[in-house]
Formats: structure tokens, sequence, C-alpha cells
């Protein structure tokens, strides 16, 4: 049971980043609908530009920044010319996805799982690691929105936006901040995706970025709920995954989608505080 528990928190690390990105960004009211693409987008940067300078150091850091000035500029696009955040975090989705697409073509001639002798890292060594360091950034994510007035000032955007103007606060600013960190974690996310399997995979997300979203929902939008969901989800996943070895007969694509199913029960299930005001 323990070896249990403390394979969940390592599975956990992942998502417990990019649900943090999205409770910023739900905070803020412009959910982070492009988190699933931008996990993706991330991993794959991260991949190349290590592969390329020659220090995983390097690709990280490169992987993160272009990801979150993706996210700036389209942020910014989004707040000057008034168009609908929703539909703009949608197409930011097939947009990565293309973008993804069309640089490993031109880099690596494959649009497949791209491999290296460069990007090689012992397994659970690299599982802990990126665990830790998720946890870290995770701790500093939560003292930041909880624990600082600009932390405050993202979490009184989405409900209370005209308080903030009157105080001359900039509405704006703080959207766009709170989409950039949401990018930031989902980027972190990617990366420790892409270094955890030593290799760049197409939809190496497998979904995570929509399950960050479940995640904050289920969470009734508060931190330590989302926290708790996202347990639950890769509980489900641990479990699914075990699954396999013990029910054969059953047919694998099923066992596999047990934590969307498990998602899609709770968030049936658990009641809307802001529907129940």
């Amino acid at each position: 049971m323990q070896n249990a528990g403390f394979n969940i928190a390592l599975l956990s690390a992942p998502l417990l980043l990019a649900s943090l990105g999205a409770l910023t960004s739900e905070y803020s009211g412009r959910m982070a609908v492009f988190l699933n693409g931008i996990i993706n987008l991330a991993a794959f940067f991260c991949y190349a530009f290590s592969v390329l300078t020659g220090s995983f150091i390097a690709g990280s850091f490169l992987s993160v920044f272009c990801c979150t000035l993706i996210i700036f500029v389209s942020i910014r696009a989004v707040e000057s010319l008034h168009a609908n955040p929703f539909l703009a975090s949608l197409g930011l989705n097939l947009f990565t996805g293309a973008l993804v697409s069309v640089i490993s073509v031109a880099l690596f001639a494959t649009r497949g799982v791209l491999t290296s002798p460069a990007f090689s890292f012992p397994a659970a060594r690299t599982r802990l690691s990126t665990a830790v360091i998720a946890l870290v950034f995770t701790a500093a994510g939560f003292a930041f929105l909880y624990g600082t007035k600009y932390g405050l000032y993202i979490r009184i955007t989405g409900k209370d936006a005209d308080v903030l103007s009157s105080r001359g606060i900039n509405v704006s600013a703080c959207r766009t901040a709170a989409w950039c960190i949401a990018a930031f974690y989902g980027s972190l996310a990617g990366c420790i995706l892409s270094f955890r399997l030593s290799s760049f995979v197409p939809n190496i997300s497998s979904g995570r970025g929509w399950l960050a979203l479940a995640a904050v929902f289920l969470g009734r939008r508060t931190g330590w709920g989302t926290v708790l969901a996202v347990i639950v989800l890769c509980a489900a996943e641990y479990f699914a995954a075990n699954l396999q070895n013990v029910f054969q007969n059953i047919a694998s694509p099923l066992l596999i989608a047990l934590p969307y199913i498990a998602s899609l029960v709770l968030i049936v299930l658990v009641p809307d505080t802001k529907r129940g005001e």
C-alpha cells in the first residue's frame, strides 16, 4: 500500500503542475483550455532544444520560455481585440499541434516518435527528481497565489474585476499574468513528461491538459480541493495500469480510459459550489 501511494505521488507530478496552472487561470475568469496543446508543444521543444544545444537544462528553459511567450502574445491579442478567450484558447490547441508537426518534419524529418542518445535519462532517478521539482514549483505557486497581493489580485479578477478597476489595478494585466502562469506550469509538465520517457511521443500529454481542467472543477475551484482531485485521478490511472496485468480479458482501451471515466463521473456527482450559491 505504501508503495502504491509513493508511485501515485510520482505519477501525479505533471498533472499537479498543469492543474495549478488551470486553477490560476480559472481564478482570473479565463480558463486555460489551451493547456493540453501547450503540454505537447513544451515536451517537443524540450526534446528539440536539448538535442540541438546538448544541454537538457537549456532545453527546458528555452521550452518554457517559448511556450510562455506564445501564450503571452496570444492573450495580449485576445485582450486588445476583445476576442472570445474560450475560442482563442481552443484555437491554440490546434495551432500548437500543427506547429509541432511542421517543426518536427523540418528538423527531424518525421512526425513520429523522436529519440536520441543525447536525450536519455535513468528512469527511476528521473521520476523521483522530476516529482521533487514539481512539488517545489507547486509549493511556490501556492505561496504566490494565496500568500501575495498579486496572487490576491488574480483571485479577485474573475469575480470582482470592477473592484480592482476602481482601485486602479489593471485587470487585463492580471488576466495576462494568469494565462502566462498557466502556460509556465503547463510547459513544466510537458518537460517532465519528455524527460520521463527520454523521448518525444506525439500526443505525449495523453489528455492531461483536459484532466487538469477537470481537476479544478472537481476540487471546487480551491487549491487543496484541486490537489485532492489530482490524487484521485492519478490513483485511477495507476490502478488502471496495474489492472491490465490482472484482467487480461478486459480490453486495454477501456482500462486506459478509466481516469477519464472517473473524472466524468465525479464531475456529474460533485456539486458545483457556484450553482449552489
